[in-house]
């Protein structure tokens, strides 16, 4: 009972000094809208650029591997040259030249040979 009367006191009131609420206080927001936007732009800028140098670098890649597969080409083709010069040369010496004349039923008559200047 001493609990109830104790708050069913009057409260003293002090007419001179009125009872306000404190006001919020206003939180400056940390990022603003500009920068918020400014850090968008730049994101998908970078992202723009990341995927460009993705693509370059598989365009370059693309391009390597086929200088690669011309060049194994042209190591072939030389090859191959060079073992023809070869044949040329072992096929057109004058004893395999002789040789297969004789083969033929050629004989070498002098009468019938003509020098031609090389003019």
């Amino acid at each position: 009972m001493a609990l109830r009367q104790y708050q069913n006191q009057p409260q003293p009131q002090n007419p001179t000094v009125p009872h306000t609420y404190p006001t919020p206080v206003k939180r400056k927001q940390i990022i603003s809208k500009g920068e918020k936007m400014l850090l968008a732009v730049f994101v998908a800028t970078c992202a723009i650029l990341m995927v460009f140098i993705v693509q370059t670098h598989s365009e370059v890649r693309a391009v390597d591997v086929a200088i690669q597969q011309m060049e194994r080409q042209i190591d072939t083709v030389n090859r191959d040259n060079t073992d023809l010069e070869i044949q040329v040369a072992e096929l057109s010496s004058y004893e395999r030249i002789w040789l297969k004349a004789k083969e033929l039923g050629l004989t070498l008559n002098e009468k019938n040979v003509k020098v031609v200047s090389g003019e």
